[in-house]
């Protein structure tokens, strides 16, 4: 392999680190939320690259530009690094950015005065210490990724840190003159690392691009999917999660079931209250819900005060009183509403999903049974009767006698 001169594949680093800020730029435009973490990577391709196209202008036979070099290097990594992870914890550091920096930055100026092999090695270890702690910090990256972005972090991270520890093996290793890059490796490792050196900036630039971009799509995904009031699944999501969810439930050999939840009266509470308590009430409904059903079922806000809700019991029976439970849980104790009492009690319907039915039919079914249990009085469970018509309901009595 023909040798590339290493002091070169750092200008063009250099260059590659200002295109790396310039895509910062637009990922901070693309993504608001992430604006802290991308400006401190903004930040660091600036000084990486300053720090490292500086080779392109200052005289190779003077020594300083080789601390100031280092010292921005290890700076401008440090403040990606500190951007990355915390994009992808969605943390920010446990300790600032600036106090981290000014740490490195020291222990690098400290060691100057080392004859020129002893801040070499200095050099390295700084490097390989830094790199083993983000490689630590982003490890959740590679063994557990929300994405295929995340996963490219957490293998660069790990990589970035296994070559650390070979170029500090070379530096304790070399006896010679000291060379201006500090890449003491023989050819032709060294030239595997000046086109690494050369293209890693923008690859880096792009990833953090690719991540942001990443996040920004799963960000849109979980708000369609949210209803904004409750923090419930919407229709839309339901409908798309509910074929899946049924066939895993019918692979565990249990029953799927659909309840339809009706706030009762809801109206007279928007209408005595007003509207913020009314969505307040909806809030607090959704939350006892949420406290009285396992977690692995699906609830969806379906439509103004009335929740769908896709129950996975083992028999008919429990889904039955997985239902009593619910309505127990909305209708026994009043909800305290800032200085109010709000009492609320809930109609349910509740319908068995057969492996030969439409998630419409069953629907229906459970919607059939909701609009029984309101004809009955209110504040009760009806149960379809999944050996009948559609219209045929057994009307389970779970009710308060006294609700109108």
């Amino acid at each position: 392999m023909r040798p590339i001169d290493m002091l070169s594949a750092y200008i063009i680093a250099g260059v590659g680190s200002l295109l790396g800020a310039v895509m910062m730029l637009i990922a901070r435009q693309a993504e608001p939320s992430q604006r802290a973490p991308l400006n401190l990577c903004l930040y660091g391709f600036v000084i990486l690259g300053v720090g490292l196209a500086h080779n392109a202008f200052t005289d190779t036979t003077v020594r300083w530009p080789i601390l100031f070099g280092a010292t921005a290097s290890l700076v401008g990594t440090a403040l990606i690094a500190r951007g990355l992870g915390w994009m992808v914890s969605a943390r920010p550091p446990r300790f600032g950015a600036l106090p981290s920096v000014a740490v490195l930055a020291g222990l690098v100026i400290a060691a100057w005065p080392l004859p020129p092999r002893g801040f070499g090695i200095v050099f390295h270890a700084i490097f390989l210490l830094f790199a083993v702690n983000l490689a630590y910090a982003t490890r959740h990256a590679l063994l557990r990724p929300r994405s295929a972005a995340e996963r490219a972090v957490g293998v660069i991270c790990a990589l970035y840190a296994a070559t650390w520890a070979q170029t500090l093996w070379y530096a304790i290793d070399y006896r010679g003159p000291e060379l201006r890059h500090l890449m003491y490796m023989p050819e032709p490792l060294l030239t595997v690392f000046a086109v690494t050196h050369a293209l890693m900036p923008l690859a880096v630039g792009a990833l953090v691009l690719n991540l942001a971009n990443a996040q920004l799509g799963a960000r849109l995904s979980r708000l369609a999917s949210t209803d904004e009031l409750t923090g419930l699944l919407t229709r839309r999501a339901l409908h798309e999660r509910a074929p899946q969810w049924h066939a895993q439930v019918r692979a565990r050999g249990h029953t799927p079931a659909l309840l339809l939840v009706d706030v009762d009266h809801f109206k007279n509470i928007n209408d005595s209250h007003g509207h913020d308590c009314g969505d307040a009430v909806l809030r607090a409904v959704s939350g006892r819900m949420r406290g009285h059903l396992r977690s692995d079922a699906l609830i969806a806000r379906w439509g103004g005060e009335e929740f769908l809700v896709l129950l996975d019991a083992t028999h008919c029976s429990d889904a039955a009183a997985a239902a009593e439970r619910l309505r127990a849980a909305v209708g026994d104790a009043p909800f305290a509403i800032d200085a109010l009492r709000v009492p609320v009690t809930a109609s349910l319907g509740l319908a068995a999903w057969t492996d030969d039915a439409q998630f419409a039919r069953a629907l229906a079914a459970a919607d059939a049974a909701l609009y029984a249990a309101k004809r009955g009085g209110r504040n009760r469970v009806v149960i379809a009767d999944a050996s009948a018509p559609d219209e045929a309901l057994s009307a389970t009595a779970a009710a308060s006698p006294e609700t109108p």
